[in-house]
């Protein structure tokens, strides 16, 4: 009879769990983000200093506008794109240094659970986009070159077995 009890008591959680999940009352997580490594090469933007912006969009709205825009059109909106969506806006703005790195600057999201998505802007003097999506690995290493920038996403096991629910 306890054995009964126990197996119906754990199927009713289960089934619980399952319909609150189905229900959306638990929240979805979009934006992983929470470390970044900065590599920045000596001749990283031709030898000169520059800034990195990341970007959180907790609108649909500025989240389709952000996925547009090379990092030369978002650096001119900045201060637009902050009053307009002030409410569901998030900016982290480094300044880099070529040769100096900077590892595990912490990315601390207000409010994970209304972000959407998290991009990131380079202010480089050399043409190109300089804009990546961002949100979806816990943890990234950015990488400065003299022309380019690399973005690449380190998803260990531990992290992904956290993101699917596992762990």
């Amino acid at each position: 009879m306890f054995v009964v009890r126990k197996a119906h008591s754990l199927w009713l959680l289960a089934t619980i769990g399952l319909i609150v999940a189905a229900c959306g009352i638990l929240p979805e997580t979009l934006v992983w983000l929470q470390e970044v490594d900065f590599e920045v090469d000596p001749k990283a933007n031709n030898g000169n200093a520059f800034s990195c912006h990341i970007v959180v969009a907790c609108s649909n709205d500025l989240c389709m506008r952000l996925q547009t825009m090379d990092a030369k059109g978002y650096f001119q909106a900045t201060t637009s794109l902050e009053k307009t969506y002030k409410d569901s806006i998030e900016i982290f703005k480094i300044d880099l240094v070529p040769g100096r790195d900077r590892k595990g600057y912490r990315v601390d999201i207000k409010s994970r659970t209304k972000a959407k998505a998290a991009f990131l802007f380079a202010k480089y003097l050399t043409p190109g986009k300089f804009m990546e999506n961002v949100g979806v690995s816990n943890r990234i290493t950015v990488r400065f070159l003299p022309n380019k920038m690399e973005v690449h996403h380190n998803i260990d096991l531990e992290a992904l077995t956290k993101k699917l629910g596992n762990g």
